[in-house]
């Protein structure tokens, strides 16, 4: 019997860089999980979901195409925490077992999750190690609002709602530095083989 891959969660701040990071494990041929990207997959093709979402949005959930209504969604999703709590409620159960499928589906040593929530929705409670991507506030404020044409006030806003970084590192075992602008793969390379390393005598 194969034994199951190590399950590594990426997370970090809004503009940290943790995509870029994901991005290089891909090129090593590391297979990684995006879950906004595959929380918007289950968000339309799950029945589940879909009866969920109908339930709580009404009958206009979901378009013609059959996707579901972004500008409707979004408006209950902010409209109260209670919402929000719904609809995660829906979703991160869905993402959570289809996650473990993936995972379990891999054929390699170590596979990858990239989660911005990832402490929030509870997801790292599925992997084994969390790496922690971090940067400086002014690099993140300038690296979001150029990805998302957004203006400083809003990515502020966006910044403040989110988990401190301090309480990210509190948590979090392995911690790169994506913010000088500098070359991470190095020192990535060094974390993936001190994780290794140190996970080696409890195996």
């Amino acid at each position: 019997m194969n034994k199951p891959p190590l399950k590594i969660g990426i997370t970090g701040g809004i503009g940290s860089g943790k995509s870029h990071v994901a991005g290089v494990l891909r090129r090593w041929g590391i297979p990684v999980y995006d879950t906004d990207r595959e929380a918007k997959r289950l968000m339309q093709e799950s029945a589940d979901i879909r009866r969920g979402l109908t339930a709580l949005l009404g009958p206009g959930a979901y378009g013609a195409d059959g996707k579901p209504d972004k500008a409707r969604v979004a408006a209950y999703l902010f409209g109260s925490p209670e919402h929000a709590r719904r609809i995660n409620g829906l979703v991160h159960p869905a993402v959570q077992d289809d996650f473990l499928r993936w995972a379990a589906g891999q054929d390699a040593p170590l596979v990858a999750m990239e989660c911005a929530i990832l402490y929030e929705s509870g997801f790292d409670r599925l992997v084994d190690e969390v790496l922690l991507v971090v940067a400086p506030e002014d690099v993140c404020l300038e690296r979001a609002m150029k990805r998302d044409g957004a203006t400083e006030c809003q990515v502020k806003a966006r910044m403040a709602a989110q988990m401190p970084d301090a309480e990210r590192r509190a948590r979090a075992r392995y911690v790169v530095d994506n913010g000088s602008g500098a070359d991470v793969e190095p020192a990535l390379k060094e974390l993936l083989a001190r994780m290794a390393r140190e996970r080696q005598p409890r195996d």
